[in-house]
């Protein structure tokens, strides 16, 4: 039987942070079935995972396309792995990506993990950008993956309506738009916006981060960070920024499972 596990993360509270499904499977499986199960999950990513020499293969695949990044699927793929007791829960979560390895430890109640850096550089915004956004951004950049647009303040930020045909226009996977926070207890906040591929706005995304941690320390003079998305659902994200990579690290909650059904599972073969 093939099991999906479902787990909220970058939060300690059930409902909350982003949730992701994570498929352990014993062997490499059919593209296609991937791209389906993903999509009948209909979650910004659904993590697929087995065995390799050194750890696990891992791929991430939102409703419509694949991802070469995912934070939040990562660490609930780590999650699934201590808690089904694949792994010991002192033993490092290792897992060969398209990003090179991605390595998650625990870290007392959080989990860290130890993510490559990918720092925008400064560009003129892409025509439609600020009428999609809703104003002129303080700054943007891109780093070959998404654009970085800081606003004026949060509570811009938290007010944003953008017009989503229009992102989905631009030739990247999202828009990340960020600004300082106002809130006690957190550097900065963002919001990820990604209708090219497939998700309107991203609840909590952990690849974000290692965009905005390289951009924030060249702001603020620091290393270490404490942020919030602020999404509907909402979460939390610690950062440490060391040279060319991030370490992030987030809470996570296991919410559900879900059996697929044998004769489901081989209508491809």
């Amino acid at each position: 039987m093939t099991v999906i596990h479902v787990v909220d993360a970058f939060t300690d509270t059930p409902f909350h942070g982003n949730p992701a499904a994570v498929c352990l499977l014993p062997e490499p499986v059919d593209e296609i079935w991937m791209k389906l199960v993903a999509r009948e999950m209909n979650l910004s990513e659904t993590a697929f995972l087995h065995p390799v020499e050194g750890g696990f293969s891992l791929r991430w695949f939102t409703p419509t396309i694949e991802v070469k990044l995912c934070g939040h699927a990562t660490l609930a793929s780590a999650l699934v792995l201590w808690e089904t007791g694949v792994l010991k829960h002192d033993a490092a979560a290792r897992f060969h990506t398209q990003s090179g390895w991605l390595t998650c430890i625990r870290d007392g109640d959080w989990i860290a993990m130890d993510f490559p850096a990918r720092p925008c550089e400064p560009c003129d915004a892409p025509t439609g950008l600020a009428e999609a956004i809703g104003g002129d951004p303080v700054f943007c950049g891109v780093n070959g993956m998404d654009y970085l647009v800081e606003v004026p303040d949060e509570r811009t930020l938290r007010s944003l309506r953008p017009n989503l045909s229009i992102l989905a226009s631009l030739p990247v996977r999202g828009i990340i738009v960020t600004s300082r926070s106002e809130q006690k207890g957190f550097d900065f906040v963002s919001r990820f916006f990604a209708p090219a591929a497939g998700v309107n706005e991203d609840p909590v995304t952990g690849s974000a981060h290692c965009a905005l941690g390289p951009y924030w320390q060249a702001k603020l003079g620091k290393t270490e960070f404490t942020a919030f998305q602020a999404s509907e659902r909402g979460g939390v994200v610690k950062l440490s920024v060391r040279t060319d990579r991030v370490i992030l690290r987030g809470c996570g909650v296991m919410m559900s499972r879900v059996d697929l059904l044998p004769e489901k599972v081989d209508y491809l073969s």
